[in-house]
């Protein structure tokens, strides 16, 4: 139950919130320390990427700095990934505002080469946290402090600190009536076998039937043109052969009690169980680390990645209520009325880390997050053969080994089979969407100028 009410938070949030080719980064000629500019704008220079880097994270401590705030934890990924959006785009635009390496996104003709550039980052993500978590501003003010600390006084630093305020003031006003403040209202549930009915415990009071955003969907996208761009073809047919093999499946894996998951599949399970956004945001900065990437290439790999899961999240909640596919708890508590021979129902099963998130199975959240993640790393770098070692908050102490941002993408979706929530189709037709929703952000998104 420690989980159980991320997604209520929502309606909190969301009244907070209204307040040319793949660039292979392995093989560029400016790696390992060399940048575009020095901290004032003017020429190549030595800036590194600790500023990006410092309030990138500050972006994701700030979310989970919330669970005292919210009693319950971290986020939903729908509401974390569209904060992480716009703070990252705030830094990116700000950056290339001094040097315009790139193409912005909100804020457009403020060129001020004179400016600051990490204060200018300090100040636009600050500005961005500030907005859209209004309990972590003191953490905020407490960070931009120190960070404006390390910069020389100045007139470079001052155009740095307008320049970051214009910055996230342009993103933020480019969000303002996006339709999140629209996005929970009453949904009736189905009735039909195959439709999408609310899952325990939200089935029974004091939930009384609740159904999450039912209207995120419909959220104006960041970069896609709607939000049904890339809808999956229809889920399996109740009485089809696929989909008594996933339900067969998913019965077995996916059990509380009584499971045939191996001891690596259930690692998996647990290990992503944290939200995706976060989880690929880790795998980006670890691999601007790992290939020393500066400012503006930081800025940029950050910003198409979580404007890429900003947008996953809005075309698959699209799809889910498009389709309003039931949940495999439903599915076995009433797979002996389900129309199906082949399915046999069984009233006390349960998912392995209990509540199902309150919304329909297809296609799988969690998993078209990971496709689009892992298709703007994949993109970004030129090459899927990068090995690297990942953590999770989920399950603190466990490393896991990856050969490939694939690898990752695949993994986080199956977790929600082992786990028990999702259709192994909703995970499959997942990732496929996410890969088409990162390939398209990369392709038309903060281009080289």
């Amino acid at each position: 139950m420690k989980k159980l009410l991320n997604l209520l938070l929502l309606s909190a949030i969301i009244f907070l919130s209204c307040q040319k080719q793949p660039e292979n980064a392995l093989n560029s000629k400016k790696l390992a320390g060399e940048t575009s500019a020095r901290s004032d704008g003017h020429a190549y220079g030595t800036i590194s990427s600790t500023m990006v880097l410092k309030w990138n994270e500050a972006g994701t401590q700030a979310i989970a700095n919330m669970a005292p705030f919210t009693g319950s934890g971290p986020l939903p990924p729908m509401p974390e990934a569209r904060i992480y959006a716009m703070i990252n785009v705030a830094i990116h635009d700000a950056l290339n505002n001094i040097v315009p390496r790139y193409q912005t996104y909100a804020l457009k003709d403020s060129r001020d080469k004179d400016a600051d550039a990490n204060a200018a980052v300090a100040q636009a993500a600050h500005d961005v946290i500030a907005a859209m978590l209004p309990p972590q501003q003191p953490f905020a003010d407490n960070l931009l402090i120190a960070s404006l600390a390390s910069v020389t006084d100045g007139d470079s630093k001052t155009r740095g600190i307008g320049l970051g305020k214009a910055a996230a003031k342009a993103i933020l006003n480019l969000r303002m009536n996006d339709g999140v403040n629209v996005v929970q209202f009453p949904y009736i549930e189905g009735t039909l076998p195959g439709q999408y009915r609310a899952t325990p415990p939200f089935d029974g009071p004091p939930f009384n039937g609740f159904v999450a955003v039912p209207g995120w969907g419909n959220i104006t996208p960041f970069c896609l043109t709607s939000g049904s761009q890339f809808r999956p073809v229809p889920p399996y047919a109740i009485n089809s052969a696929e989909y008594t093999a996933d339900y067969n499946d998913i019965k077995s894996l996916g059990a509380a009690a009584g499971s045939t998951r191996t001891a690596d599949q259930t690692e998996i399970a647990i290990f992503y169980l944290e939200n995706a956004p976060l989880h690929f945001n880790r795998i980006a900065r670890a691999m601007i680390e790992k290939y020393k990437l500066d400012p503006w290439k930081s800025a940029r790999l950050l910003a198409l990645l979580q404007l890429a899961e900003a947008d996953a999240n809005i075309a698959c909640l699209n799809a889910k209520f498009y389709y309003n596919f039931w949940r495999p708890i439903t599915a076995v508590h009433l797979g002996d009325t389900d129309g199906n021979a082949n399915t046999t129902g069984d009233a006390t099963w349960n998912v392995l880390a209990p509540p199902t998130p309150p919304v329909p199975d297809y296609p799988s959240n969690h998993a078209v997050n990971g496709g689009a993640g892992a298709a703007i790393l994949m993109q970004y770098f030129g090459t899927d053969n990068i090995s690297y070692t990942q953590t999770s908050s989920s399950l603190p102490g466990v490393t896991r080994t990856l050969t490939g941002f694939s690898q990752s993408a695949m993994e986080n979706a199956l977790s929600r089979v082992y786990v028990g929530y999702h259709f192994r189709n909703a995970c499959l037709k997942g990732v496929d969407q996410g890969y088409k929703v990162g390939k398209y952000v990369f392709e038309n998104y903060l281009k080289e100028n």
